[in-house]
């Protein structure tokens, strides 16, 4: 096989900022990057390769997170005032009640004072080796002072760890065996060695390539939003930084799913930033998080200022300062050693509020749009693209191809359900863990604002022909894939990198942002042949959502879906349901123990063509209120329930997944609101009346705070092939022209109300349009595309400057 090396360039992806310093020595530091060996490659692909000049095989230290030359450049950067301050803060932490052991040893090399080596040995944590970054760059900070007997000893419990039954053989270790390997002369080298050349491939190549095909969508990775801040980053980012010290090769440069850390998390934030919480997207523990909002797990936010520096990057600046404004008091400036190492305090934040408001993030599909930066924005999301691939079958992925979300003032539309273990512990659901509420609920398309399709369910089978948990209820979406659905689609095997749901069109303007969502290979094949939803903002407070579905069998009823806090209240009056209408009603109250439940109903017919949400929570309204209009069905044709409250939210075919009385007793809890949760919440659930292959729901929404008059009726004309919608908002009048047939699109016109003044006539995109050419009349165009602190998260080309005036 032929070998060759290729040279990536670092400066060139922006994480060029390893040990940088830009105050006297840039020029020196500049040389040190260019001095980086190219990757060895083999028929285009990494080779593990240890050179022989490389730290590596001298066994010089330290060589895991910094390197002798690195540490020298941090002392120089000590003699600014701002960055020895952030020194101090490790100093006074690293003696205190919550000392971090990386702080410890790096207080020590900085200062020489021998307390913080003491402080080091006399951790709890000195002996008891981990695969968490700090762990193992501590070690390897102090290597020179420890013992010959201290290094064996470390030594021998890193290889007991990582052997088949040890505690760490399935984490990834590269960082840190390659602290432990002595060049090959070491008692316990053989062992490290081939566990290098294990983790180098699982994590240097194969996950950081599979990450850098996330990355190309601007962030996000197979784990979900929530875990985008734990072990999809910091673990392969430590790899590739570790491996260069160790090296010399350039791999720092190939982690390029690290450069788009600041605009993911960013433009997911709710409008009301305090406290810093995400939209419920995915699967994390809670969209307030430290996972959530940073990659805050394991002490990695520090590793997040590598890139920021690096990259010149503006958001990333106010990002990193809008978390240390936020932190608790008992952890305070948890970011004080990325910043001593890698922060260049004379880099100038962006202004937040001159971005643009709309954002693509392809890969995870997801569309993320606000009418301005203020906390009373309206606000939405819309997601259809990949799901993740952890933890196989199902992993931790929500099945929630299409749905959207819409806050105004508070939750509205909401993303409902546990999603993670400790959402139904913390809760008390009956069922702890993802066995009963999560599994069954959160993480199926019923808890979502998507679509079910009829009322199947479909268990996937193991290799052997085996049931496996991973099941499909009530005509949802399905995570993995069955062998037979392959071939049903018209591929002729299993595919790989497989996007379940697309975002095939999109456009963002300052009148509108427009996607259109294909999750046809969401569903089982044998229940559908097509489904797209096409989601348009009419800006600032309006909504359009039209859904085409063509189901395989005339008697499979596709269900729209909408889920809130609060009791949503039709337009003409509700009916209960009697028993005989709802059938039978269990509860779960432990995994498999099904009771008959003990309040049945909850169930309510709606009458009318919409309803009302109100912002807020169970017992605290909001200010905010959304207006929900069906225009198609009509209502002749329509049957809309919702199905609610206490004891009935969780609701799937008959059986609640419920919550203890201890748990209601955190119905408003932030932790159950800011994860719109939706304890005693509600779903509405809608449906033609009339059997048909082809299937069209087509909605207007619209939000507000305060007085409801202000809210408009739509009026829709309907022809053969297309479907107007007109719709007065402020001193504009939308007409939306819909294809009721065919290929996706249509047509939009904007007109002044008053004067008639036509603001916009245009056709709907057929593809993707992923740029804000369309601002270009904009005020803060020019800053987007030239102003260097924008470009990370713009990401301008030379089309994009060459509209400049």
């Amino acid at each position: 096989m032929r070998r060759i090396t290729v040279f990536l360039c670092a400066a060139s992806v922006g994480v060029a900022a390893v040990g940088l310093v830009r105050d006297g020595q840039a020029q020196e530091e500049t040389a040190k990057l260019a001095a980086l060996r190219p990757i060895t490659m083999e028929n285009g692909r990494p080779v593990f390769d240890i050179p022989p000049d490389s730290r590596l095989a001298r066994n010089e230290h330290p060589r895991c997170l910094l390197t002798i030359e690195k540490l020298e450049a941090a002392k120089k950067r000590l003699a600014d005032p701002r960055i020895a301050r952030e020194l101090e803060v490790i100093k006074n932490r690293s003696l205190g009640d919550r000392p971090w052991i990386l702080e410890q040893a790096l207080a020590y090399r900085l200062t020489g004072d021998e307390r913080f080596l003491d402080a080091v040995r006399s951790s709890p944590r000195f002996e008891q080796p981990t695969w968490i970054f700090g762990w193992p760059a501590a070690i390897d900070l102090i290597w020179e002072d420890l013992s010959a007997e201290e290094r064996s000893r470390l030594s021998d419990a890193v290889v007991k760890a990582i052997t088949k039954d040890g505690s760490l053989y399935w984490r990834p270790t590269l960082h840190l065996v390659s602290v432990f390997y002595e060049g090959g002369e070491g008692p316990n080298d053989a062992m490290l060695l081939a566990r290098m050349k294990r983790d180098f491939d699982s994590q240097l190549v194969r996950w950081t390539d599979k990450l850098n095909r996330w990355a190309a969508g601007r962030g996000g990775s197979d784990m979900g939003h929530g875990y985008n801040g734990e072990h999809a980053y910091w673990e392969p980012f430590v790899a590739a930084i570790c491996w260069t010290n160790c090296t010399g090769e350039d791999y720092l440069s190939r982690a390029r799913f690290a450069n788009y850390q600041s605009a993911f998390y960013w433009y997911h934030f709710v409008p009301n930033t305090t406290p810093l919480c995400v939209e419920h997207i995915g699967v994390t523990r809670s969209c307030a998080d430290a996972g959530a909002v940073a990659p805050g797990h394991s002490g990695a936010n520090n590793l997040a200022w590598l890139t920021i520096a690096g990259q010149n990057d503006g958001l990333g600046l106010v990002w990193m300062d809008t978390l240390r404004s936020q932190e608790p008091r008992w952890a305070k400036d948890r970011d004080a050693l990325g910043r001593l190492l890698w922060w260049d305090p004379d880099q100038e934040p962006l202004d937040p509020t001159t971005l643009p408001t709309t954002r693509l993030f392809p890969t995870s599909g997801h569309v993320i749009m606000r009418s301005d930066w203020t906390e009373r924005a309206s606000f939405a999301t819309f997601r259809c693209g990949r799901f993740g691939e952890i933890d196989g079958y199902w992993g931790r992925n929500n099945a929630d191809n299409l749905s959207f979300t819409i806050r105004k003032a508070g939750p509205l539309a909401i993303d409902s359900g546990p999603c993670h273990g400790q959402n139904a512990d913390v809760l008390k659901f009956y069922s702890r863990g993802t066995a009963g509420a999560v599994r069954e609920y959160g993480r199926q398309t019923i808890a979502h604002n998507s679509i079910t399709i009829g009322d199947s369910e479909f268990t996937h089978l193991d290799w052997r022909g085996q049931p496996t948990e991973a099941i499909v209820r009530r005509g949802g979406q399905s995570v993995p894939q069955a062998r037979q659905w392959w071939q049903a689609w018209g591929f002729e095997d299993q595919q790989r990198d497989f996007m379940e749901g697309r975002i095939t069109a999109y456009r963002t303007h300052p009148l509108y942002d427009y996607a259109l969502g294909d999750a046809r290979f969401s569903y089982n094949p044998a229940d559908l042949e097509e489904i797209t939803r096409q989601f348009f903002y009419l800006k600032p407070d309006v909504f359009v959502i039209y859904d085409r579905i063509q189901v395989t069998d005339a008697g499979t009823r596709p269900c729209w879906l909408l889920h809130s806090l609060r009791n949503p209240q039709a337009f003409s009056g509700e009916t209960p349901l009697t028993p005989e209408k709802i059938g039978s009603q269990r509860l779960q109250v432990a995994a498999g123990e099904l009771i008959p439940h003990p309040q049945p109903g909850g169930h309510f017919r709606m009458s009318g063509t919409g309803f009302w949400v109100e912002s807020g929570s169970t017992h605290e309204k909001g200010e905010g209120w959304l207006r929900v209009q069906t225009l198609v069905p009509a209502e002749d044709d329509l049957d809309r329930i919702k199905i609610g409250g206490r004891g009935h939210e969780f609701e799937v075919a008959g059986i609640q997944y419920g919550v203890t009385d201890e748990g209601y007793n955190m119905t408003d809890h932030p932790y159950a609101v800011q994860s719109t949760i939706g304890l005693e919440g509600w779903r509405v659930e809608l449906r033609a009346k009339r059997s048909s292959r082809a299937v069209e729901f087509l909605h207007v929404l619209q939000v507000g705070t305060g007085n409801r008059a202000v809210a408009n009726e739509a009026d829709l004309r309907s022809a053969p092939s297309t479907h107007t919608v007109t719709i007065e908002q402020a001193d504009k009048t939308f007409v939306l022209t819909l294809r009721r047939t065919g290929k996706r699109g249509g047509s939009l016109r904007v007109i002044e109300t008053a004067g008639g003044k036509l603001l916009h006539d245009n056709a709907l995109p057929d593809r993707i349009e992923d740029h804000y050419r369309n601002y270009q009349d904009e005020s803060n165009y020019r800053l987007w595309v030239t102003d260097p602190r924008y470009h990370v998260t713009i990401e301008p080309t030379d089309k994009d400057r060459a509209l400049l005036k």
